[in-house]
């Protein structure tokens, strides 16, 4: 009795078991072509062809990476593969004067290609060489770098780092620089900042060469231009000093010191702002001042005069 109750439910479960670990049939989706790798990009740098490519971020976990290919003549073969997470691949086996073309597609987890991505072919050029002898100072409202020439025809590109020695992959123009100087008018008046200087071909490949000597820049190099013309006048029991505001844009004010008749050093009074400083204390007949102007870290050579 208690075994014919039981019976359609131990049938119900028998045909229910075996469903749950029956594996869903595989969807069309994963045998579709995936999307083509977009805005392919080749550079000369240092010795190797760089290609980068972009490709949408919510589409990469349903790839395996990337086929770079290359031809030299007839026919593209593979350079390299990529994973999905990687947008850029480093070729480094090549010849100058040489032409080349690229080719980037992507693989999904089927192992079916993409459509290929645009097609860039390139010629390289022999590089050239780093820029030499690299002086650096600063200006009234600028870092001035200068160098020597790599040669004719050869512009440069300028970087810049406040970690020495490491350095991003654009510089710090729009455009390349076609003669031997660069004015930076982006000051770090507060910590070291270090320059290197590449030159290159001003073709759309770049062709840019290796680095030039590394020169830094620290806070002790803003020393400001003495004041000029400072003079000081009595009127109304004080004594009125006044000069000409500084030609540095970085400069940060400016400190007053003050000698009397028998005294025999100067005494620090203040800083100000602004190119003018009232002195309201006892003074008598003869008072000298001076005035400087005061760096990121450093003050100028005094500006000195006598009040009468």
């Amino acid at each position: 009795m208690i075994f014919r109750v039981l019976l359609p439910f131990l049938f119900f479960i028998s045909l229910v078991i075996p469903a749950c670990g029956r594996k869903a049939p595989p969807t069309l989706k994963a045998y579709e072509k995936p999307q083509a790798p977009a805005g392919l990009t080749v550079i000369h740098r240092e010795g190797k062809i760089l290609v980068s490519w972009s490709y949408p971020g919510n589409l990469q976990s349903s790839i395996k990476g990337f086929q770079v290919m290359r031809a030299e003549g007839e026919g593209f073969e593979r350079r390299g593969f990529v994973g999905n997470e990687g947008n850029s691949f480093p070729d480094d086996s090549f010849s100058p004067d040489t032409t080349y073309k690229y080719k980037v597609m992507a693989q999904n987890l089927k192992d079916i290609l993409s459509d290929d991505s645009t097609i860039v072919t390139i010629t390289p050029k022999l590089l050239p060489p780093p820029p030499e002898d690299v002086q650096v100072s600063v200006g009234n409202d600028a870092v001035q770098l200068l160098w020597q020439s790599s040669g004719e025809g050869v512009c440069y590109h300028v970087y810049r780092t406040t970690e020495k020695g490491r350095y991003g992959d654009v510089p710090i123009h729009r455009d390349p620089i076609c003669t031997t100087s660069f004015s930076d008018r982006t000051l770090f008046q507060d910590k070291p900042v270090y320059y290197t200087i590449r030159a290159l071909h001003n073709t759309p490949l770049l062709d840019e060469g290796y680095p030039s000597a590394e020169v830094e820049v620290t806070p002790s190099h803003f020393i400001p231009s003495a004041p000029a013309e400072l003079r000081g006048v009595r009127a109304q029991g004080k004594i009125v000093l006044m000069w000409r505001e500084s030609p540095e844009t970085w400069v940060k004010g400016y400190r007053v010191y003050r000698k009397k008749e028998r005294e025999k050093e100067f005494t620090f009074l203040g800083e100000v702002k602004t190119p003018t400083f009232s002195d309201t204390g006892k003074v008598g007949k003869k008072v000298r001042y001076r005035v400087t102007a005061l760096g990121p870290s450093q003050e100028s050579e005094p500006s000195v005069t006598e009040v009468p």
